[in-house]
């Protein structure tokens, strides 16, 4: 026996019930029987006279790889789109967005994290007349029927036995939930019924299958990116080179640690030393609100967990990780935390810190590659 969706052949997860046998590994998206049979459609919607407006102009490598993408697409060829923290990778898909829907075709446009998809809805919508976007999340479902859809990757099982799509996008490919999770990859794949596009700033060759690699190492200001500093200490001190830098450098800063627990302990430290000191984690409220603050503030600390390692843009930020040596930091999440800084043409440039009491694989890899990105000649 085998499950439709997920494909899984392990007896340990088919059950039993009332005669006849469903999938216990995929039971989270919705109860699949093994007689069941997945079907996704393909229909072609009536020709549109889709456009969209940005506020600037994309710089002559966003346009080269965009055009790329659109000539991919015809050729119905798969396309990487490796590009920098704070390139502006979403933008450069718009081109070939505009092209599907006005041939009639379906678009998806799927991040793996809720926030960031309300966020990319409002971004787009803004962006693009004349198409109506469908937008589904846990909890929340608008328009799953549009043309064009912007969704979580665990709404795509709703598609399944629906219609699926000639185009889809998706971004922040390696990040959790979606990433090394074989089930989503399979619902992705089994949605895609033409050609994908996948974005991403930390991809690594093993990611890289069936597609073109387009690489955009370059920010919009073409400035280098910032190369972080390492700072090799014992852990009992790594809380005073904290408090040091901070006291000389009275900045906007976020403070990345490795669990909720030390959010709260580094939060009540600097409140003995500084003023205007908050943390955020999973469990917060708050969140968008100390955000908001540091946006608004320009002496500001903001004590993180890697909730606040993507999809933020914060002007004239700076960053440090604290407890670096810790097993969360990996590469790629190092390097999307140093992507926070810089984003901005007017501070195209920052302070990296790496309190570490010793300097892990992931450090020195994330170091290397930023090193790299910046001598690349593409």
């Amino acid at each position: 026996m085998e499950c439709p969706r997920c494909h899984n052949r392990d007896n340990r997860y088919l059950y039993e019930y009332l005669g006849e046998y469903y999938c216990r590994k995929c039971i989270m998206f919705s109860r699949v029987k093994t007689k069941d049979f997945h079907l996704t459609k393909r229909i072609k919607y009536p020709y549109q006279n889709v456009s969209y407006s940005l506020d600037f102009e994309l710089s002559s490598k966003q346009l080269e790889i965009s055009h790329q993408l659109l000539k991919n697409y015809k050729e119905k060829k798969n396309s990487f789109v490796w590009a920098v923290c704070g390139s502006g990778k979403t933008e450069i898909v718009f081109e070939v967005i505009q092209y599907a829907l006005n041939q009639g075709e379906r678009v998806c446009f799927c991040i793996p994290r809720k926030e960031l998809v309300k966020e990319l809805y409002q971004r787009i919508q803004s962006c693009f007349q004349n198409i109506e976007i469908g937008l589904l999340y846990g909890g929340y479902e608008k328009r799953k029927d549009a043309q064009f859809i912007i969704c979580t990757m665990h709404q795509l099982y709703k598609f399944e036995n629906d219609i699926g799509f000639d185009l889809m996008i998706s971004d922040e490919v390696d990040a959790f939930p979606f990433y090394g999770n074989d089930i989503l990859e399979k619902i992705f794949s089994q949605c895609c019924l033409g050609t994908f596009i996948k974005l991403s700033a930390t991809f690594t060759q093993e990611d890289i299958q069936g597609g073109e690699l387009l690489v955009m190492n370059k920010r919009y200001h073409n400035i280098d990116l910032p190369i972080p500093k390492k700072v090799i200490c014992p852990y009992w001190l790594q809380k005073w080179f904290l408090l040091l830098i901070l006291l000389q450098k009275r900045k906007r800063w976020i403070v990345y640690v490795p669990t909720i627990h030390l959010v709260k302990e580094i939060v009540g430290f600097l409140n003995l030393f500084i003023k205007n000191v908050q943390g955020v984690s999973s469990q917060s409220l708050n969140s968008q609100i100390y955000l908001q603050h540091l946006r608004e503030s320009s002496q500001y600390v903001l004590v993180s967990t890697t909730l606040l390692e993507r999809g933020i843009t914060i002007e004239n930020v700076h960053v440090i990780v604290f407890n670096g040596e810790h097993q969360i930091f990996d590469e790629r999440t190092l390097i999307q935390i140093a992507g926070r800084v810089g984003r901005k043409p007017q501070y195209p440039s920052g302070d990296i810190y790496f309190l570490t009491s010793s300097q892990t694989k992931a450090i020195r890899q994330c170091i290397k590659t930023i090193k790299r990105l910046n001598q690349m000649n593409v």
